[in-house]
């Protein structure tokens, strides 16, 4: 039994070292590696600016709603 769990681990192993390496050889590199980086990082920022102006405008929208019920 433990030949066969020793043998299973190995197999196992084995096809994350291969697709370990298919991925590396498919990974950008050099200047398509900085324009990936560039996409990725413009994409988180947008991403983070949208929720600033998101939460900004829900605050307004509060302010105003308990400024029309105050007055």
């Amino acid at each position: 039994m433990e030949l066969i769990d020793y043998f299973s681990t190995m197999v196992v192993s084995v096809y994350i070292v291969m697709v370990a390496l298919v991925v590396g050889w498919m990974m950008p590199r050099g200047r398509h590696l900085k324009l990936v980086q560039l996409k990725a990082l413009r994409a988180l920022h947008n991403f983070f600016a949208d929720e600033e102006e998101y939460i900004a405008h829900k605050v307004e929208r509060i302010r105003n709603a308990t400024n029309k019920r105050t007055t």
